[in-house]
């Protein structure tokens, strides 16, 4: 179903929101399938920095499952390195701070990544930044590094590339696109963009129950009887969401065969 076609439905239940109303439910719903099932998988691609050990994701974010770099596959870090690179510096409150210096290439590339959920304050931060959390990426080499009496095997990142760190995980649906202030809104009412591309089709039904459901918890159609309702009706469809996420999207399980 495209957005005026749910939309209708939703309308049936609560004739007077407004457009962005109608957005906003099915945004959250989808957003809630996202978060139970994992269900939206995608990439997300960027470049590596020499010297750089941190870099930030959207906050759409919700599970790295693997990196790579270079196109080849790199292993999770257990905890973090003991020797941070001070980034926070030059355009933070922290002005006394010394970033390390830009590490050589080594020959074993034995690289790592792990998850910082820290977000770099800057003094120029507004309400409008959209960084939620961070992915470090470090090399391990012998006596890397030495600060305060403290040796680390992890250096920060000593090459720089064009596209060659790619991200696997799952991600919160985008939001649906707005047309800008007297524009034509029919092409805008029959796209797939937002929840509805990151939601299979087959279960865009759901997507719609649990929009109906949402719009029962808020005025002005506030009802929290028929809200419980549809909600049970939309977390069973997220259980046959999951289930079919665990048997079309993962392995599966393995059975012994006898040849």
């Amino acid at each position: 179903m495209n957005k005026i076609q749910l939309t209708e439905i939703i309308k049936l239940h609560h004739p007077d929101l407004s457009g962005r109303q109608y957005e906003l439910f099915i945004e959250m719903a989808s957003d809630r399938i996202a978060e139970e099932t994992h269900i939206y998988k995608r990439t997300e691609i960027f470049n590596s920095i020499a010297g750089q050990r941190y870099y930030n994701f959207p906050r759409h974010l919700l599970q790295i499952d693997k990196v790579s770099f270079n196109d080849v596959f790199i292993p999770r870090l257990i905890g973090e390195p003991i020797i941070d690179d001070d980034e926070f510096g030059t355009d933070s409150e922290d002005t006394a701070g010394t970033a390390l210096a830009t590490p050589s290439a080594n020959a074993s590339n034995e690289r790592f990544w792990f998850l910082s959920p820290y977000k770099k304050y800057t003094a120029a931060s507004t309400s409008t930044e959209k960084v939620f959390s961070r992915i470090g990426i470090v090399e391990k080499v012998k006596n890397a590094v030495t600060r305060d009496g403290r040796t680390s095997n992890y250096q920060s990142c000593s090459i720089t590339g064009t596209h060659n760190v790619r991200v696997y995980g799952s991600w919160i649906p985008e939001r649906f696109t707005q047309a800008a202030a007297g524009t034509d809104q029919t092409d805008a009412m029959v796209d797939y963009y937002g929840p509805l591309s990151a939601i299979p089709e087959q279960f865009h039904e759901i997507l719609v129950i649990g929009a109906i459901a949402y719009a029962y918890k808020f005025p002005p159609n506030i009802d929290m009887q028929i809200y419980q309702v549809f909600m049970d009706d939309f977390l069973q469809g997220i259980k046959r969401i999951r289930k079919w996420t665990r048997t079309k999207q993962a392995t599966g399980f393995v059975k012994a065969q006898d040849f």
